[in-house]
């Protein structure tokens, strides 16, 4: 199990706190950028934007996810002797993990109205042909 010290735990909390809060600015982002998707300002500087998003997006969520685990284990866990965890600490990383989840839950809905705004904005032709190849790729 890890040891960890009292101000390296806060210094955890303090980033994923941080995470958090830049997972819900994407998002805002995005959400703004949905809305010029299939308008005069969808350019491919904004399709370039939104894939960098959401690519910074999935690093955060992943990162993030591993440190509440790391968060968990040190305080819900006896994997630190040097200081039981308080209970402000625990309250701490359940607010983190709703906040967290929260924040996903906006990214995957995001995520879904910009894949769907996408391929209904698609040519006929290539969205028939995305499925046709996607149907012979699964046989």
């Amino acid at each position: 199990a890890t040891q960890i010290d009292p101000s390296e735990l806060q210094e955890l909390f303090q980033e994923t706190s941080a995470n958090v809060f830049r997972i819900n600015s994407n998002v805002t982002s995005l959400e703004r950028s949905l809305r010029s998707l299939g308008t005069s300002n969808d350019t491919q500087e904004l399709q370039d934007g939104l894939h960098a998003t959401q690519q910074e997006t999935n690093k955060t969520i992943t990162t993030s996810t591993k440190a509440i685990k790391q968060l968990s284990e040190v305080v819900r866990g006896s994997s630190r002797t040097l200081v039981l965890p308080t209970q402000q600490e625990r309250l701490q990383l359940d607010r983190l993990k709703n906040q967290l989840s929260d924040a996903i839950q906006r990214y995957g809905a995001v995520q879904k109205k910009i894949a769907e705004k996408s391929k209904a904005l698609l040519p006929t032709g290539q969205r028939s042909s995305k499925q046709v190849s996607s149907r012979l790729s699964l046989s």
